[in-house]
This record gives C-alpha cells, sequence and structure tokens, in this order.
C-alpha cells in the first residue's frame, strides 16, 4: 500500500522558495522601471522583487510609437512618430475602425494661475502616483520585517532584508532620470500661433488636434529626451556592479534566516510580485501630472480613405498637409484643390461626394481619345 505523508511540523517544510521569489517578476520590473526611477521615492530603502531589472535598459529618448506621422497643419512641422507624452494624453488611433476621422481639443487648465507658470513644467511626476504608492507600503512592509527581525533575534535576517533594502535605491541611482522639457512661457503681445496638428495612424485613420503652438511644440514636435542623475559608467558600471555584489549576500543571508522570517519573506515577495504586476498594466497616464485638458473625441466614421481625408480637410480648412499622404499624380492634386475650394466655398460635410469627385477625375484621366 502506498503511504502518502505531508511534512508533520512546521519546520518540515522547506522554505528555500524565498531565494526563488526575490528574482521573479523581472518582466513586471522592467516594464515598470522608467517610471519606479522618476520619482525621489526610488531611493526608499524597500524590498523589491528581481530589482535587477532596474538596469535593463537606459534609453536615450523616451518611448515613441513608429509610423504615426504627425503634421502641423498651419506651421508645416513634421515628425514621423508620435511621441511619448502625446500618445499617453491619447491613443495614436490604431484602436479606431479603419477610416475614421477623430476629433480632439486640448487646452491649458484653466485652473493653474498665471503667476506660477514659469515655475512649473506643465508636465511632471504625480505625487500619488501608483508607483509612489506602492515604493512607501513596501518600504512600511520592509522596515516591519526588520523590527519582526530584530525582535526575534535573527540577525541573519536582519542584516539581510537590510542589505537587500538599501540595494535598491543603490540599483535605482542608476536609473533616475528626467524628461528635458521646455517650461511653459507667456506669449509674446498676447498673440499664440494655432498648433493644430494632424496624426495619421497605420489603419487609416486621422486624428486632428486643435491646440495652440506651444501644446503642439510640446506633446508633438519638440525632442523626448532623458536627463539621468549618473553618468551610463556610473549607473551600470558602479551603481550595478556593487548592487548586484549586495543582491547576491542578501540572498544568501535570506536562505539562513529562520522559518518564521522566511515565510513573512516570501509572503512580502508574493504580494509586491503581484503589486507591480498590476502597476504595469495600468495607464501610464497615472504616474503624471499634467497641465492639460483634453475634450471628449469626436468620431466621424467613413467607408473609404478619400471620404476620411476629405472628412479631415473639411475640419482643418488646408491641404497643405494633406499631400504627404496621397500619390504624387496629377489627379491627386486635381482632386485636393477641388476640396479646397469646396471648404472655401462653405460646403456642407456631406453634400460632396469625395469618392464620387475623384473616380470622375480618373475616367477624365483615362478615358480613350
Amino acid at each position: 500500500m502506498i503511504n502518502i505523508t505531508f511534512p508533520q511540523v512546521r519546520d518540515d517544510w522547506s522554505l528555500d522558495v524565498v531565494n526563488i521569489l526575490a528574482f521573479l517578476g523581472e518582466h513586471n520590473i522592467i516594464a515598470c522601471s522608467q517610471q519606479i526611477c522618476m520619482s525621489w521615492t526610488c531611493f526608499l530603502p524597500r524590498l523589491i522583487p528581481a530589482p535587477q531589472g532596474l538596469l535593463a535598459q537606459r534609453p536615450k529618448k523616451l518611448a515613441s510609437e513608429d509610423e504615426t506621422p504627425v503634421t502641423g497643419v498651419w506651421t508645416g512641422n513634421n515628425r514621423p512618430v508620435l511621441q511619448y507624452f502625446g500618445r499617453m494624453l491619447h491613443t495614436d488611433g490604431s484602436d479606431l475602425s479603419p477610416f475614421t476621422t477623430r476629433l480632439l481639443k486640448i487646452q491649458w487648465d484653466s485652473a493653474i494661475k498665471d503667476k506660477s507658470l514659469k515655475k512649473r513644467y506643465p508636465i511632471r511626476p504625480r505625487l500619488f502616483s501608483p508607483m509612489n504608492i506602492i515604493a512607501v507600503f513596501s518600504c512600511a512592509m520592509t522596515f516591519g520585517l526588520a523590527g519582526w527581525a530584530l525582535a526575534l533575534g535573527d540577525a541573519v535576517a536582519l542584516t539581510g532584508i537590510l542589505v537587500m533594502s538599501f540595494t535598491t535605491p543603490l540599483l535605482c541611482l542608476g536609473m533616475c532620470w528626467t524628461p528635458r522639457m521646455v517650461p511653459r512661457y507667456r506669449p509674446t503681445r498676447g498673440l499664440v500661433p494655432p498648433g493644430t496638428v494632424v496624426i495619421k495612424s497605420s489603419n487609416g485613420c486621422f486624428t486632428v488636434v486643435e491646440c495652440d503652438e506651444q501644446i503642439a511644440r510640446l506633446l508633438y514636435f519638440h525632442p523626448e529626451y532623458i536627463d539621468y542623475a549618473v553618468s551610463s559608467f556610473t549607473g551600470r558600471g558602479l551603481s550595478g556592479t556593487v548592487g548586484g555584489l549586495t543582491l547576491v549576500g542578501s540572498i544568501v543571508l535570506f536562505g539562513n534566516a529562520v522559518w518564521a522570517l522566511k515565510a513573512a519573506l516570501a509572503v512580502t515577495y508574493t504580494v509586491l510580485n503581484l503589486l507591480y504586476w498590476v502597476a504595469a498594466i495600468l495607464p501610464v497616464r497615472l504616474s503624471w501630472h499634467i497641465d492639460l485638458t483634453v475634450s471628449q473625441p469626436e468620431i466621424i466614421e467613413d467607408h473609404s480613405f478619400t471620404q476620411c481625408l476629405w472628412t479631415t480637410i473639411y475640419h482643418t480648412k488646408k491641404i497643405d498637409w494633406a499631400r504627404e499622404y496621397v500619390p504624387k499624380t496629377e489627379v491627386w492634386n486635381q482632386w485636393l484643390l477641388e476640396a479646397e475650394n469646396k471648404v472655401r466655398l462653405g460646403v456642407e460635410l456631406e453634400s460632396w461626394d469625395a469618392f464620387g469627385a475623384l473616380n470622375s477625375l480618373l475616367k477624365e484621366r483615362h478615358k480613350p481619345e
């Protein structure tokens, strides 16, 4: 007869898994590393799962959306990608139905006092962001564990907790960063040129963003470079080397802690892994304070790219930006001029058959002589 048994007493259960849990969740930490290291809370001593993930990447610029060109309707500015902060405020439009025109309006937050404009950056880290809340919570958990280890007289566990908790800010030092931004300024003579932009997504959708020139430059055209607190050598060399040694040392110490502390560490790392997994899927916008307001989008769906292009031209009142998105042929040039003429004459959007007009031009162009 097969005799199946479980451990009878607590100490028969092996909790060496805590060493594995301390390294699990690296993917979530990599996904959250930029948000973790952009606030002063990154220097709080605390336990964090897979802390080596903090140094996995060190980009020079913020992530942008490729193949999403942005064009200034009035300024003629052009960028081949949708930049980080613009994408954060609104998607690139690829989530919409094909051949959709989306109309947005972005303005400065009216609640901001004018006298403070020179002192504040319009986009800055939020104080009560998910990452900051997790950092404070994990710091409290860490020192709670340290206090318990002290009460139990477990010097090995206490040393391991303190070494691991101070490894986190050491590694964060190598990634601590701020966005290189231009502060908002007062326009001369009270005039702000229009900064309306058109964004084209990969599925044939257009997004028209009505805003002033300052907002357009901030969100779509100003290079989004990153300023790090320390150089790459110091960050990945010194912080990475010292942090790696302390990381290995603390894991060895965890393995020699008493059973109760091992159980507490296992629960702590499980909870922290869950928190960072949730944080990784939350919208990035929750980590930023933005002095801008975005209107509810107006969505206009069409059945073809031509009709969608006409809808966008109708709302921008210009055709220069549209030349980048149509073939460089005489037929399309005539169609654009006709569309511009319809806008000038004040023709209603639905009253002109843009698709039919293009077909007529094509037939006339290719009719036999």
